[in-house]
């Protein structure tokens, strides 16, 4: 309020807890080409100086980090829209949940995020299919899924799919997303609790799950056991095939393809 200029350097800041409780934070975003402009203003260039101060004087880590005292030391942040959801999830939720963030916020630790998604990725995270394959795939948190990147996302068996299907997908996400904004008074952490989802929320993840798992196969699935034996099956032939990359069988598997 004191200097119009201060908003140039004024983000949001969102953790895992922040995106699910609709908790508002904010940090101070300063580009290493902008340290002259931002320390014009007294009150940014004091929390710069306190920051300095603090890093100088803390760990071995930190000290690394007290010749940039502007800046988060580590900076992985793009200005681009991008799909966000929480590193840790409570067991009980039938979904895990995520959104799109399309304001440059600033997203912690605390959160993943995936910087220019195809609209209907959003759907495919959003489903019952991948909740199930993130229950045996990721962390144990007491009673909470830590969400592993590595295991979970960089591994969940998925086809390949036509134009047509991506389009049935980006509609079941714009559903979802429109059944939300119906409740603007309910957090995501009240829309994702199993007692309190609402009817048309529910509804909305119902289609979208049986347009995913259309996806794998036309008949429906009628378990979290049928569906996971049919993920780990996918899983073993993703494997064998990224073993036999640039060998012989892949060789002969194109040769036969090709006839």
């Amino acid at each position: 309020m004191e200097n119009p200029d201060s908003i140039l350097f004024i983000r949001k800041f969102i953790g895992g807890g922040d995106f699910l409780n609709d908790i508002k934070r904010y940090c101070l975003w300063i580009d290493d080409d902008m340290v002259e402009k931002a320390m014009l203003i007294h009150l940014i260039r004091s929390r710069i100086e306190k920051c300095r101060e603090y890093r100088e004087n803390a760990g071995r880590d930190a000290k690394k980090a007290a010749s940039v005292p502007h800046r988060f030391f580590y900076r992985k942040h793009q200005d681009k829209d991008s799909i966000i959801f929480p590193m840790t999830s409570s067991g009980r939720r039938e979904y895990l949940p995520i959104g799109f963030l399309t304001d440059k916020a600033i997203v912690s630790n605390g959160a993943f995020v995936i910087y220019s998604p195809p609209n209907y990725l959003f759907s495919i995270l959003n489903s019952k299919l991948h909740n199930v394959w993130m229950s045996v795939s990721s962390a144990r948190m007491r009673n909470d899924f830590r969400y592993s990147v590595n295991l979970t996302y960089n591994n969940f068996p998925f086809p390949p799919i036509s134009s047509q299907r991506e389009e049935e997908l980006t509609q079941c996400t714009f559903r979802i997303l429109e059944e939300r904004e119906k409740h603007p008074e309910k957090t995501l952490a009240d829309l994702y609790d199993p007692d309190k989802m609402p009817e048309g929320l529910r509804e909305a993840h119902r289609l979208n799950d049986e347009a995913v798992e259309r996806c794998y196969r036309s008949a429906p699935f009628t378990s979290d056991e049928e569906r996971l034996e049919y993920l780990f099956k996918l899983y073993e032939k993703m494997i064998q095939e990224e073993k036999e990359k640039g060998t012989l069988f892949e060789v002969e598997k194109k040769t036969r393809k090709k006839k």
